[in-house]
């Protein structure tokens, strides 16, 4: 009887200490609460009524910011694409027979030429043989001694004439010409600019088309697909849902008799309760409008309904936690204390969870 006596006494003392360090946790002044690491869950959707043209990605997989996710389309810019190239083909066919039909033209103006130069040369020579003939007819009449002198002007003159008519004749065929390949070098023609039009609106729909794809707004994993390839799909419908690789966001439930110690923008340590050594700063962003009951295993005493604020603290996307996994917070005053305070948790629910145990044991004997 004694040495029980013993046991209990040794017993009672640590049972102290335990619930004067709890008393201490529920009161100290530095706010001190539990919480859990989230993804950020984001629905992927489109603001327009597409076609899902193609999917690039599997649930669960893995992907980097930017990365091609799903290929959609908008029927209403397929049509006008469409549109637009078969009028910049009707142009450049009209612009094609345009350039033949001058070319034709310039060849035939420079037979033309061809032409006059020829019968301009025939008739030269002709009328240089008559004035060679006539010149030999003068030289053999010797015995008349007043030949006129102006024989030698008078035939300057008429081939002079010959090659003026020549310039006058070919001045307009050449003029003709030159306005011909003016046109045709011309790249401001009205088919021109019309076609450039279309090519610069089809460029500005592609790209718009190419706005409809849904990238990957981070990196994260993805999680249900809802839509198949070629289905159409109503505006601001979900596409896909997406989760951000690792936890940005803390929800935690601090007690009511601390929620004056906390407040939107406050600093907060988030540390593991498993690993204490990973930790990182957060930043209070939210706080809820009324008392809940805190999630039981969010309790510093999982046993005890306990109430509280709802707390939502964003953290850093390069951390440590796993989804889901169960973080504390603490003032950046209190964080000396987290330490024991995670020992006397696990204790505390090892406690409990042996409790249950013991007394389910005895229920089925």
């Amino acid at each position: 009887m004694l040495k029980k006596i013993n046991i209990l006494y040794i017993l009672f003392i640590p049972l102290c200490y335990v619930l004067w360090q709890m008393n201490v946790g529920l009161t100290q002044t530095s706010p001190f609460f539990y919480g859990f690491a989230e993804n950020k869950e984001t629905e992927l959707s489109h603001y327009e009524h597409v076609t899902v043209e193609k999917i690039h990605v599997t649930p669960g997989q893995q992907v980097v910011k930017g990365q091609l996710l799903l290929e959609v389309k908008q029927s209403n810019i397929d049509l006008k694409i469409g549109a637009a190239g078969m009028d910049i083909e009707r142009l450049n066919v009209i612009t094609q027979q345009e350039k033949l039909n001058i070319k034709a033209k310039i060849r035939e103006l420079s037979l033309r030429i061809e032409n006059e130069v020829s019968e301009h040369l025939v008739n030269k020579r002709n009328l240089e043989l008559s004035i060679e003939s006539k010149n030999d007819l003068l030289k053999g009449l010797k015995s008349f001694e007043d030949v006129p002198t102006n024989t030698n002007s008078s035939d300057a003159l008429k081939l002079a004439a010959l090659d003026e008519k020549l310039e006058i004749t070919l001045a307009p065929i050449k003029l003709e010409i030159s306005e011909l390949n003016r046109q045709l070098s011309n790249s401001q023609s009205p088919e021109q600019i019309r076609q450039q039009s279309l090519e610069q609106e089809i460029s500005y729909l592609k790209k718009e088309q190419d706005k409809l794809s849904i990238l990957a707004p981070s990196d994260g994993l993805i999680g249900n697909i809802l839509c198949k390839e070629d289905e159409n799909i109503n505006g601001f419908s979900t596409l896909i849902n997406f989760y951000e690789r690792y936890p940005t966001l803390v929800k935690g439930f601090v007690h009511e008799s601390l929620i004056l110690k906390v407040k939107v923008d406050d600093s907060l340590v988030v540390s593991s309760t498993m690993h204490p050594d990973h930790k990182v700063k957060g930043i209070v962003v939210g706080m809820g409008t009324r008392i809940v009951e805190i999630p039981e295993r969010l309790r510093k005493i999982p046993d005890f309904k306990t109430y509280g604020r709802e707390v939502l603290i964003r953290i850093p996307s390069k951390n440590p936690f796993l989804q889901k996994e169960k973080v504390m917070l603490n003032s950046l005053s209190g964080e000396e204390q987290s330490s024991l305070s995670v020992m006397l948790s696990q204790f505390t629910n090892y406690n409990s969870k042996e409790k249950k145990r013991i007394s389910k044991s005895l229920q089925n004997n």
